[in-house]
């Protein structure tokens, strides 16, 4: 039996696997796999390529076979501060993924419009971003829906408790996070900046709060262009998955506002996954430490 074990620890530039393969040569498995219940939950859901509108099934975009590697990012709507910080980290990445043969898709909450004036603003590869309109996939992902779904009052109103944590567990932390600084996070800026003066190698005090604040002014303007029409999206939290084929190797739940998983964490769960779990991925993610995923190989 072949167990794989993938750890995460918020804040940390680079994730930990651990590998124990009691005897059993190192080589790569055959098994008969079951299409996992998250492969299941994106057949048949189509969403619109930011790049023409177009629809497109999103299980069309990677093959359905072992080794065939796709990484689906699911990000929340596109005037999100967690969905721009997220994207300015994704695209240092995509170009090591997709060298790797790994498929990458970016969905958003919103309208073609929306996906198109984010990826104008942020540079972000249009051909690899889509549009989604509801929630109903992100319901069947099991992601968080955000403070009270079924309470009928205004989504800004719900934003309020969620931005304090509540419905939104480990958002104060991350904030608090973006001000002191984290000895663990590599910097945030790559190029000179005055907040080099406080040493270099580590996220410095005060420098994730102020991208936070630059992306702030830039969503602010531009409002109208980025929020989606259904405004009940605007307290619908994401998440990631990693797919082999049609098994789900890694898997992260966003707790709340700006509790996402680290590309790092993305990046070594695709280079990793050419294991593939005869059952589905378990996972327990926004623990303290982050999330853990086992799988294993009969």
């Amino acid at each position: 039996m072949l167990q794989m074990r993938f750890q995460q620890t918020r804040g940390q530039s680079a994730s930990r696997v651990r590998l124990a393969t009691p005897n059993v040569r190192a080589r790569r498995c055959a098994v008969a796999v079951h299409a996992s219940a998250e492969y299941e939950a994106l057949r048949g859901k189509v969403a619109y390529k930011a790049s023409s509108g177009d629809p497109v099934e999103l299980t069309s975009l990677w093959e359905p076979v072992l080794g065939s590697k796709a990484v689906v990012v699911c990000l929340t709507h596109f005037a999100d501060l967690t969905s721009w910080e997220l994207a300015q980290k994704l695209v240092k990445i995509i170009p090591t993924l997709e060298g790797s043969g790994v498929k990458v898709m970016v969905l958003g909450l919103g309208n073609v419009n929306n996906a198109q004036e984010f990826a104008r603003i942020l540079k972000f590869p249009m051909d690899r971003l889509y549009a989604y309109p509801t929630a109903d996939l992100y319901t069947a992902l099991g992601f968080n829906p955000g403070f009270a779904p079924q309470l009928q009052v205004s989504p800004y109103v719900k934003l309020l408790p969620m931005l304090a944590g509540v419905g939104s567990p480990g958002t104060i932390q991350e904030v608090v996070r973006g001000y002191v600084g984290d000895n663990a996070a590599p910097p945030v800026f790559d190029s000179p900046t005055p907040f080099d003066i406080l040493g270099s190698g580590y996220q410095r005090p005060f420098e994730l709060a102020t991208l936070r604040l630059f992306n702030m002014m830039g969503i602010l303007p531009k409002w109208q262009e980025l929020c989606p029409p259904d405004t009940s999206l605007l307290t619908q939290q994401g998440g990631c998955l990693v797919f082999s084929g049609t098994s789900v190797v890694f898997k992260h739940v966003d707790s709340g506002i700006l509790r996402y998983t680290e590309p790092d964490s993305i990046l070594q769960a695709a280079l990793q996954a050419d294991y593939t779990s005869s059952s589905s991925a378990i996972t327990t993610p926004n623990s303290q430490s982050g999330p853990t995923l086992e799988a294993e190989v009969q």
